[in-house]
């Protein structure tokens, strides 16, 4: 199977003011063509950070994601 999502070490912070508001930390993550990814947890725990992240509507603060190897 070829890889269609990575992330590696994904961070995303938020600036409220002068305090930094961390929504990921580090994410590492690989779906490969076929299969299925439910995201789960609860609210504000940055799941919709991370699908605005991996759909492109959003950049990281630091770390790389890659669609189709690009």
């Amino acid at each position: 199977m070829s890889e269609i999502v990575r992330l590696e070490g994904v961070t995303k912070i938020y600036q409220d003011g002068k305090v930094a508001v961390p929504a990921l930390r580090g994410i590492d993550l690989t779906i490969q063509k076929g299969e299925f990814v439910a995201v789960a947890g609860p609210s504000g725990s940055g799941k919709t950070t991370l699908l605005n992240i991996i759909g492109g509507l959003d950049q990281p603060t630091k770390g790389s994601v890659s669609l189709e190897g690009k």
